[in-house]
């Protein structure tokens, strides 16, 4: 090709190569990932959001505790199936004692700052903790009854420099 000549790119590789620049943009700047908290049994309010891909390193290393190679067999296809990751919760403790979110494989106890008035979603507000801060904000309701109430919600988490806002479904039902 002679010099000062461009290459002419088709189209629906122009549009690969963008989806693909995107793609690597999106994956590096998500450097908070929502994971599931192994705390309590309980029956509490639990903020839930879909398990994607990057997911799975934090899946593998909760799972390489079962020495035996088919029970981490076992463990990461039981994760696999789960299409839900609960990363917030109060686990049934008092307001006072804050609640619990977990990120990157590890869970952060955070306390209550300021409450917004919400008469459903019970974790709206602000919470702070360890370098931490997390706000739950209600978005749109998706179902109410007796037993509780279920909303989409935006929670946005700062920590270590970064931040990021990751839809979720807060679920006070039993």
């Amino acid at each position: 090709m002679p010099s000062g000549r461009f290459m002419r790119i088709p189209r629906p590789v122009q549009a690969t190569l963008a989806a693909l620049l995107l793609l690597a943009t999106t994956t590096a700047s998500a450097a908070i990932v929502p994971t599931d908290d192994p705390g309590s049994d309980c029956v509490a309010a639990t903020i839930t959001t879909e398990r994607t891909p990057g997911n799975r390193p934090y899946d593998e290393r909760y799972c390489a505790v079962n020495e035996d190679p088919a029970a981490r067999a076992t463990c990461l296809r039981n994760l696999e199936h789960r299409q839900t990751i609960a990363f917030f919760t109060d686990r049934c403790g008092a307001p006072e004692d804050g609640a619990f979110v977990s990120f990157n494989g590890e869970t952060h106890r955070v306390l209550r700052q300021s409450r917004a008035s919400h008469p459903d979603v019970t974790y709206a507000g602000t919470y702070r903790g360890d370098g931490i801060t997390v706000r739950v904000l209600p978005r749109k309701r998706i179902a109410r009854s007796e037993d509780g109430a279920v909303y989409r919600v935006d929670v946005a988490i700062e920590a270590d420099g970064e931040r990021t806002t990751i839809r979720g479904t807060y679920d006070s039902r039993p």
